[in-house]
Formats: C-alpha cells, structure tokens, sequence
C-alpha cells in the first residue's frame, strides 16, 4: 500500500509541478531567468519542464530518494529510486496523456455548442 501511496504521489507532485498553477512563477523563474535558455544546462531544464516522462522520473526519483532513507537498506536506495523513477515515468506520462486527450476532447465539444448556439441566435 505504501509503494502505491508513493507512485500516486509522485504522479501528483509531477502534474502539479508541470501545470499546477501554484507553481507558475517559481517554474517561468527556472525555465526562464534561473538559467541561460542558450546554455546546455538551460535547454535541458526546459525540456525538462515540458516533458513528462522526464519529470517523472526524476519525480518518482527524488520522491522515493527522500523517504527511501528511512524505511530500506542504504545499498538498495539508489536501485529503488531508480526502479520508481521509471514507474513514475510511465504512469506519469499515460496520465498525463489521457489528461491532455480528454481536455482537447472537451474542448473541441464546447466549441461545437458555442457554434450550435450562435447559428441558433440567427
């Protein structure tokens, strides 16, 4: 159950960091003025930013790194975090997917409705 409560959250703390509107101005702050957007290290935070199988990862890394620590045996840390890393990564990104499918879906439907109702007005 704890393994599933840690990928849901590091799904989340990816969907949040990613769109969430909480964290805006810190995310434009990083992608935009924290690095050289023509640095190596700059390109790499944004697309970074904009990919969510690589947030993810590094979601379910850090998120499984901090509380690794205190439940499992030091030498398999870094092979845990790996492994949910890669299982954040997947989940993450089907999510992320389905989210953008179903938000392009409602909005090509409310389009229709706005164009129903202005042919319907004459």
């Amino acid at each position: 159950m704890n393994n599933i409560l840690l990928i849901v959250a590091a799904v989340g703390m990816l969907l949040i960091i990613k769109y969430g509107f909480i964290f805006n101005a810190p995310r434009e702050f990083i992608i935009n003025k924290a690095f050289n957007i023509n640095s190596i290290l700059g390109k790499y935070v944004q697309k970074l930013f904009s990919c969510s199988q690589c947030l993810g990862f590094w979601c379910g890394f850090i998120l499984f790194l901090l509380t690794g620590i205190l439940e499992h045996d030091y030498h398999l840390i870094i092979y845990y975090s790996i492994l949910y890393g890669f299982i954040t990564s997947l989940i993450g990104n089907v999510i992320d997917m389905l989210l953008t499918y179903l938000d392009e879906k409602i909005f090509s439907i409310q389009k229709e409705n706005e164009s129903k109702a202005n042919k319907d007005n004459l």
